[in-house]
């Protein structure tokens, strides 16, 4: 038998220890970060392209390898806390509105009710008064 030899590839890639070290972290990003346009994408193509695919494929999206890097890449830019930190701002502004809201509500009821109550206390005393009225004129013809 003879033995082939296996030609040897003199331009081999030398990585980094950093590069090693994202490969170990997650193999799939790094390989799709070194050949794929979508790592070369800015986050809001990325966040796109992960809205194309949930359209395409539904509840399967999540499991296809390009949607994962999309979002271990998303996830390393840090693209969730930022999204996280914005719906949390957004939320709060709608949160302070809607207390105004209820507060200048609350304040238009507090002022109905104290005037219904002054009608109320007005009305009273005229009934009183009324009647104090009937009782003397009652005194007075008999």
């Amino acid at each position: 038998m003879q033995q082939r030899k296996q030609p040897q590839h003199q331009s081999q890639q030398i990585f980094s220890a950093s590069e090693i070290a994202e490969f170990e972290y997650c193999p799939l990003t790094w390989w799709h970060e070194q050949f794929e346009p979508l790592a070369r994408a800015d986050t809001e193509e990325i966040f796109a392209r992960l809205v194309e695919l949930e359209v395409e494929h539904g509840s399967q999206a999540p499991t296809l390898p390009e949607y994962q890097v999309g979002e271990q890449l998303l996830l390393r830019r840090g693209a969730f806390e930022q999204g996280i930190q914005q719906h949390q701002e957004h939320a709060d502004e709608v949160a302070e509105i809607e207390e105004e809201r209820v507060s200048s509500f609350t304040g238009r009821n507090e002022d109905g009710a104290r005037k219904l109550g002054r009608a109320a206390l007005l009305i009273l005393l005229l009934a009183l008064l009324l009647i104090a009225a009937s009782l003397v004129l009652t005194l007075i013809t008999h």
